[in-house]
């Protein structure tokens, strides 16, 4: 059996010129994937600068507040007690549920005792069964 010659070269051209498009495409599809991977970062890596520029200007913000002459007054006032001049300070008493006095440093021992006697003192809050009052929390 005799091939011909022509027939034999023609379609080994074919082939190979398949071969070839196939190849081009494919490089065409990559470059295309790799482009779209490229733009999406970028798009992320815009929106993260964009967060970040507004975490720094919220913190210059905070640092010009810490700095100011009123965040020193309140953290004055706050931490330390202090008062401004003219100003009078007022010391309001607690009252205490049941008459209690405030305890300080002379009575702690007896508002202490007092405190766990009364605690002792005290009944469980419902006879009623734990799983009874999740039934009427859930049926009514």
């Amino acid at each position: 059996m005799k091939i011909n010659q022509p027939k034999l070269i023609s379609s080994l051209v074919k082939i190979i010129s398949y071969l070839l498009i196939f190849y081009i495409l494919f490089l065409l599809g990559k470059s295309l994937w790799t482009n779209f991977n490229l733009r999406k970062s970028i798009r992320e890596l815009n929106e993260q600068i964009i967060s970040l520029n507004v975490d720094k200007k919220n913190l210059e913000n905070l640092n010009l507040y810490y700095q100011s002459d009123a965040f020193k007054e309140l953290e004055a006032r706050r931490k330390l007690g202090l008062k401004s001049s003219g100003e009078k300070v007022l010391i309001l008493a607690v009252s205490r549920p049941g008459g209690a006095a405030t305890p300080t440093t002379q009575n702690f021992s007896d508002e202490l005792q007092k405190e766990k006697e009364t605690t002792a003192k005290k009944e469980p809050g419902s006879p009623i069964p734990n799983w009874a009052l999740w039934w009427q929390y859930f049926t009514k």
